[in-house]
Order: structure tokens, then C-alpha cells, then sequence
């Protein structure tokens, strides 16, 4: 009898606990930073209830709760601003998924920067782009902020190319959500370029490295651009509406978070600020885009997406005029030039990608991803124009003075282009992750196919001497000063793959080392290049400083530094453009570019005026082999399709940034570079042989200095200032005659003010909205910009212009002068 009264309890116990369990749920998830790398040792705390805890060394956490009940759980960390989340009321057995995002930095208006968990790798920074929407712009791209941060500049403010420690535009590499990015082929100047495309309200975060970086990027020489858009849990959208453009986008997501969407469109047209350049016409550009990011959660742990872009870029152009001055105080000139014809240039660009990811547990992620990109642009321009040159008065007792005293020679010139390029590259690989312990495994494969078709048709020709019939050829045919026709083509496919990982050797003193290997072949010249890369870092004093915190709170901490290297090698396998020489011609033996890179650098936190500030030093040296040549003419990059260089660049680039105003965060930048090739080869017009010595490489801007200040009125902090300074000295340049070594001469320092003034209509976060447009309206401000303050006339290239004398003259193409703009931008 006992024992049955014994056996029924039993039951009765099992029955009771298992009803229990079934009453209970799961929630899980991981915490990161904003890079998205893991955060351990997060306290956890489930208010409430007596649950609390901290998350693993990768990240992860789960807690089993009671069910029927909404929780409010709360995250926080030294360094960073805590965070409270709200879990609905769950079913029996249900597991919850919240993946956390802790910001480790202050606030900049208009952007946030952060330093990734362990303060990151060498030369690379973390951006936040939230409000980088009203930072003064000409150009409407994302990468004008990039030009603020050392070792990073641009002469260009109708550009969104950049160029970083001594490379040019082809050496940087741009990802959107593990997707390369592609820039067009054809543009030639700034103005034709249209909107690159990254759009800024659809960005989560980005990161930027200078050099340096890891092996789980591509095969570029100079930098890399990685962009994550959002992963949104709410609907939310923006417009910003200004005299040059509309940008627009919203997002949200269904009601069990399993679908999720972005949209976004922008139309751009920069004909207001083209107004003030030296020629003038009638300007009509139009550019416009639409992207998309569709993403469905199949499972907790299953995913597929799809990445969309389509943008279509007109440039016309019907030239009039043009009327320039330049020259020295005791040596000036005027030219004037009056035209006919037109110039268009449209090109079509769309990316389509999708992308499945797998996570079979915490700790493990599989991604696969399948992408297209193809362009397609025409060039089509003729332009005739008649010139003269005059001498310009200098004295200034004469009554013309400053006008035109004597004529120093005429010419007529023809210029005509039918060119037209097409390309396809479609794209298949994988993506893995997994944390074990210390240690942060990544590798990786892709299968790439390119298929590029080139149809050119130009000539041009110039006569300086006055005469209208051109000289002649075998009595028939006439002599142009360039003429090129050919039909070109590739098709190629590329294989590549690496692995990686950084591990934590000791967490005292964050002692963090990465290490990895890349490999490329390229089917078009049978070439395989293996990269290996090394990044290392410490902070010497955070121990002292962390056992200090616990015992001696009066006591002064030691200064608190991280010490951070990188080494190692970077090639760059040829696209397209490196292949094609100034002839129309395909060189198929053509290698991969090479750079070796070592970075040695530090970061110091520090308070001042009882404010926090951040300083920045890094010092470099690439050493670079197996250069292609080239020339620059605005944006244009014509290669000379041989890899008969080698040469080197070295610098020290500086910044700080902190509350220089209490409550808005501003910085500057300043960066000392220095850049030779060594060019074998090389031939003079008479055809001997040019020695090989050490000369600039186009590139070589030895000085170049960035501010971003803010203010706001004291007493009202809804009028804000924000002022953009750029200054650059200059590139080197010479006479368009293939012949590097001529190229000494210096184009004058850039110089440039941007100066933005905002009014907040209504701050975001605000509690009480009592009228219509506060329901409605999350936040909104209206600004007045004024691009180039100081009307400074800024060079990005020359015209060479011959008198009757055979002298040759070098005319600046200038960029735009001063312009105002209006703006709103209203979140829903």
C-alpha cells in the first residue's frame, strides 16, 4: 500500500514539473556591437523578476521566463549607453529571439562615429550614418563624409570618388551587405558622374579601413567601404527635399517580424550649382535610382533576402561659351572660347542579389550569396569651338586695366566621340562564421564570370595656327591630333577564397591578434596571387586601469592607449580598364598590381574640459610593385596597360574628435603623404629613350587637413551650425603626352568651406505632441547651406592651348563657385 501511495506521488511530482516546463518559454539571442562583432560580459537583467546574468564570450544569452507575461529587459556595458527592450507575453515552449545593438561612442551631429567592442582593427573607422542628412553636399553621395577622415581625400565636390593614402578611384573597394560594387567606366568629368550608390537612410552602419585590412576583403590596393543597410522591426519613413534633389525611403515589417522591407528612390540634379562654372550652356542633367531590400525569415535561423538597385544617369549638354582667366599678377591671360554642338552621356546600371543565411546554432553562421551587376553606357558628343587668346592688362593706372590689351592667337578644335561599353558580372560564393571559444573563424569562396563589350569611336582635332583647312596626309586623307576606333571584348572568370581569425590571446590587456590568407586567379592571363594578412593589437595600461576602477576610485588611471599593427600583402588583379592602352588595345599579359602594407598606429581616450576626446596616430609604408601607369583628367583614368612600375607611399595621418562644443562633436584630420613610381620604358616625342628615375605619382598630395565643427545657440539648441573644411595641396600634372616623367608641375591647393545652418522644427523624441504635424511627423528640420563660403576657384584639371608662337598655355578647368541651397527633411 505504501509503496503504491509512494508511485502515485512520484507520478504526481513528474506531472507537476512537467506542467511546469510547459509553462515556461525561451529567450535568446546574441549581443553586438554596431560592426555586428559579439559583446561579452554584457550585464543582463530581466526587470521584474530576480533573473539577470551576462552574455558569453560570443555574445550569446538565454533565459527561460514565465509565459503569458511581457518582460522589459535591460542591457548595459562600460562605454556604452544602456539599452532597454521590450518582449511581448510568449506561448508555452515558445523561443524568443533578440539579437542586441550596443553603441560604443558619442554622438555627432550629423553622424555617429563609434569604436567597434576592443576599439578595432588598424586604420579603421565605424560609422553610424543616422543623420547624415544634413551634412552640406553638392554631390548628394554618402562618401563626402569619408573625405573628413585622414588619409582620405577628394579635389572634387561633384565626385563621390575618393582617393586613400596615394591610390587612385580603381583601388577602393565597396561592399553593400557582402555585395561588390561597381563604378561605371565612362564618366569623365565629376558632373556626369550621378549618384553613387549608397543612399544614406537605408544604412545601418559602415565601416571604412585605410589600409591594412583583413583578408575576408577583396583583392583592392588602397581601401575598403563596408556597408550594412538595415534589418528594420517598425515602419519608418524620411524625405529630404532640397533645390538640387529628393532622396525618400521607408521601411517596416510584418506583424511577426518574419518579413521585412527598405525602399528607397532618389532623383538628383546638379545643373543649379554647373551655373557657375566657367562654361556656359544649357545644362540638364537627371539622375535618379530606386533600391530595394526584401527579406523573409523562413525560422529563427533561416533567412533569405534580395538586394535591388536600378539607376538611370542622363547627362546633356549643349555648350555656348566659355570665358577664363588665369595667369600671374604680371602675367595674365584670358581665353574665350564659343561653341557649337552638344554632349550626352546615359548610362544604365542595375545590381540584383540574394542572399540565404543559415545559423544552425549561436555560434555558427552559413551565408550564400548570388548577385548580378551589368551596365550599360553610351557616350556620344560633338563639340566645335573657336578660341582666342589675349593678354590681359596688369597695370593698374591703365583705364583697361583688367581687360583684354592684346591678342595673342586663334584656333579652332573639333571633338567627337560614338562610344559605347557594355558589362555583365554575375557573381556565386559562400560566407561562413563560427565562434569557438576565443576565437572568430570567417572564410569564404566565390565563382565570378565577366563579360565586358567595348565599342570605340573618337577623334579630335586642333588647329592653334589660325588656318581653317587642315593639313593633309598622302594629299587625301586629313591628319587628326588623336583618332581611335576599335571593338573590343572579354570573357573571363575569376575564383576566390580565404580564411581568417582573430583571436583573443590575452583578455587583460585585449591582446587581440587576426591573422588570414587570401587567393584570386583570373582566367584572362592564367595569373594566381595569394595574399596573407596580419593585424595585431593591445591596450598596455587597461588592466592597471580596470583594477583601479574596482578598488581606488579617487586614484588616477594611466592613459588610456591602444596600440595596433598591420602587415601584410595586397594585390590587385586587372578589370577592365587596366587592360586597354591609350591606342585601343588589350594587353593579355598584364599581372595583378601588388602593395605590401605596414601600419603601425595608436588611439588615446582623454578628457578635456571635462569632456571626452579621442586621438588618432597612424604611420604607414606600401611598398608597391608591378604598377600600371597612368593619366588623370578630372575623373578619367586612362591606363598605359603595362606593369613597368614600382614605387612606394609613406605617411602619418593624425586626427581628434570630441565635445569641442559640450553636447555636439566635431574633429579634425591631417594627413602627411608622400608617393614616387619609378616608370621603365618610357619613350620622348622623338622617340629616346626617357630614364628611370623616381618621379610623383599622380597621387602625390604631400598635405591635406579636414574640419567638421559644430554649434548651436546657447540658448536654444534647435539652431544648429555645421561647417565642412577641406584643404588639399596639390596633385601633380603636365601636358596630356604620355610621358610620366613630364608630369611635374602642381596643380594649386584645394581649398573649400561648406557651412550648413538648421532649424529643428520638431526634435526627434519629443513627448508631447499636441497639434496634427507632431502626431504625424517623428522629426523635422529645415536648413540653409552655402556651398564654397569663400568663392574660392578651385582647378581639377587643364586645357593646353597653343598662340601662333608654338607656346603652350595651361588653361584651368575650374569647379563651382558659390551657391545656396534650401533643404528639409521630414521623418514619419
Amino acid at each position: 500500500m505504501f509503496m503504491k501511495k509512494t508511485i502515485l506521488l512520484f507520478f504526481i511530482l513528474i506531472l507537476s514539473i512537467l506542467k511546469l516546463t510547459a509553462q515556461e518559454a525561451i529567450i535568446y539571442g546574441t549581443v553586438q556591437d554596431s560592426s555586428g562583432k559579439p559583446v561579452p560580459d554584457v550585464n543582463i537583467q530581466i526587470l521584474g523578476t530576480k533573473l539577470n546574468g551576462l552574455s558569453e564570450n560570443d555574445g550569446s544569452f538565454s533565459f527561460k521566463v514565465k509565459t503569458g507575461i511581457a518582460y522589459d529587459i535591460v542591457f548595459s556595458f562600460v562605454g556604452s549607453a544602456s539599452k532597454k527592450l521590450k518582449v511581448p507575453s510568449l506561448n508555452a515552449n515558445q523561443k524568443y529571439k533578440l539579437d542586441v545593438f550596443l553603441d560604443f561612442g558619442v554622438e555627432l551631429d550629423p553622424f555617429i562615429f563609434y569604436e567597434e567592442f576592443g576599439r578595432g582593427k588598424a586604420s579603421s573607422y565605424t560609422i553610424d550614418p543616422r543623420k547624415a542628412s544634413s551634412l552640406p553636399n553638392v554631390s548628394g553621395s554618402f562618401e563626402k563624409i569619408l573625405t573628413t577622415l585622414p588619409g582620405v581625400s577628394s579635389n572634387n565636390e561633384l565626385s563621390s570618388q575618393y582617393n586613400v593614402r596615394g591610390g587612385n578611384f580603381d583601388e577602393n573597394l565597396v561592399y553593400v551587405n557582402d555585395i561588390e560594387i561597381y563604378r561605371p567606366f565612362l564618366p569623365r568629368s565629376g558632373q556626369q558622374e550621378g549618384l553613387s550608390f549608397i543612399h544614406s537612410e537605408l544604412v545601418q552602419n559602415v565601416k571604412f579601413s585605410a589600409g591594412g585590412f583583413e583578408a575576408r576583403y577583396g583583392d583592392k590596393l588602397s581601401s575598403v567601404l563596408d556597408i550594412k543597410y538595415k534589418d528594420p522591426k517598425k515602419f519608418a519613413s524620411s524625405v529630404n527635399v532640397g533645390l538640387l534633389g529628393v532622396m525618400a525611403h521607408a521601411e517596416g515589417a510584418s506583424k511577426n517580424y518574419r518579413f521585412t522591407y527598405l525602399l528607397g528612390t532618389r532623383y538628383w540634379s546638379n545643373a543649379y550649382v554647373l551655373g557657375t562654372l566657367d562654361v556656359k550652356g544649357d545644362y540638364k542633367p537627371s539622375f535618379y535610382d530606386v533600391q530595394t531590400l526584401l527579406t523573409y525569415h523562413f525560422t529563427d535561423n533561416l533567412s533569405l533576402s534580395y538586394l535591388g538597385s536600378f539607376a538611370q544617369n542622363n547627362y546633356f549638354f549643349v555648350p555656348q561659351n566659355r570665358e577664363t582667366v588665369f595667369g600671374t599678377v604680371k602675367a595674365a591671360y584670358q581665353l574665350q572660347i564659343y561653341f557649337d554642338g552638344a554632349d550626352l552621356m546615359s548610362y544604365q546600371t542595375s545590381t540584383h542579389a540574394a542572399s540565404l543565411v543559415y545559423k544552425p546554432n549561436l555560434r555558427t553562421q552559413l551565408k550564400f550569396i548570388a548577385s548580378s551587376f551589368s551596365s550599360n553606357e553610351n557616350e556620344m558628343f560633338t563639340v566645335e569651338g573657336a578660341y582666342r587668346l589675349s593678354d590681359i592688362e596688369t597695370d593698374m593706372g591703365s583705364d583697361d586695366f583688367a581687360r583684354a590689351r592684346s591678342l595673342r592667337g586663334v584656333g579652332y578644335f573639333i571633338n567627337n566621340a560614338r562610344n559605347k561599353i557594355s558589362a555583365t558580372v554575375n557573381n556565386v560564393g559562400h560566407r561562413g562564421y563560427l565562434t569557438k571559444g576565443k576565437n572568430q573563424i570567417q572564410w569564404g569562396a566565390f565563382f565570378q564570370t565577366e563579360k565586358i563589350q567595348d565599342k570605340l569611336h573618337e577623334w579630335y582635332y586642333d588647329d592653334s595656327s589660325g588656318f581653317s583647312r587642315p593639313p593633309l596626309v598622302n594629299d587625301s586623307l586629313f591628319e587628326l591630333n588623336s583618332f581611335l576606333s576599335t571593338k573590343l571584348g572579354i570573357n573571363s572568370y575569376r575564383l576566390n577564397a580565404y580564411i581568417q581569425n582573430t583571436q583573443i590571446l590575452n583578455k587583460d590587456y585585449n591582446v587581440e591578434l587576426t591573422y588570414g590568407i587570401r587567393a584570386n586567379y583570373w582566367s584572362f592571363n592564367n595569373e594566381t596571387v595569394i595574399s596573407p594578412r596580419f593585424q595585431f593589437s593591445f591596450e598596455p595600461n587597461r588592466k592597471f586601469n580596470r583594477q583601479l576602477l574596482g578598488t581606488d576610485k579617487t586614484a588616477k588611471p594611466k592613459r588610456d592607449w591602444l596600440i595596433k599593427t598591420a602587415f601584410g600583402w595586397y594585390y590587385q588583379p586587372p578589370f577592365y580598364r587596366e587592360l586597354r592602352n591609350f591606342k585601343g588595345e588589350l594587353n593579355s599579359n598584364i599581372k595583378a598590381q601588388k602593395a605590401i602594407h605596414y601600419v603601425l598606429g595608436g588611439d588615446m581616450n582623454f578628457k578635456a574640459w571635462g569632456r571626452p576626446f579621442k586621438f588618432v596616430a597612424e604611420a604607414y609604408y606600401k611598398q608597391l610593385e608591378n604598377l600600371i601607369p597612368y593619366e588623370i583628367d578630372n575623373v578619367r583614368i586612362r591606363y598605359m596597360a603595362n606593369n613597368n612600375s614600382n614605387g612606394y607611399a609613406g605617411g602619418l595621418d593624425l586626427r581628434v574628435n570630441g565635445e569641442f562644443v559640450k553636447g555636439a562633436e566635431s574633429w579634425a584630420s591631417l594627413s602627411v603623404m608622400k608617393t614616387q613610381e619609378k616608370i621603365t620604358g618610357q619613350k620622348d616625342i622623338q622617340g629616346n629613350d626617357v630614364p628611370a628615375v623616381y618621379i610623383p605619382r599622380l597621387t602625390d598630395q604631400r598635405v591635406t587637413f579636414a574640419i567638421f565643427f559644430q554649434d548651436y545657440l546657447r540658448g536654444n539648441k534647435h539652431y544648429r551650425m555645421n561647417l565642412n573644411l577641406v584643404y588639399g595641396t596639390g596633385f601633380p600634372f603636365g601636358a596630356p603626352d604620355q610621358n610620366r616623367n613630364n608630369d611635374l608641375n602642381r596643380i594649386p591647393s584645394y581649398r573649400r568651406v561648406d557651412i550648413g545652418f538648421n532649424k529643428v522644427l520638431i526634435p526627434e523624441g519629443l513627448k508631447k505632441r499636441n497639434t496634427f504635424w507632431k502626431r504625424n511627423i517623428q522629426s523635422a528640420w529645415i536648413g540653409l547651406e552655402i556651398f564654397n563660403l569663400l568663392g574660392v576657384n578651385n582647378t581639377i584639371s587643364y586645357i593646353w592651348i597653343e598662340d601662333v608662337e608654338a607656346n603652350r598655355f595651361a588653361v584651368p578647368n575650374y569647379l563651382t563657385n558659390r551657391r545656396v541651397n534650401l533643404r528639409m527633411m521630414l521623418k514619419f
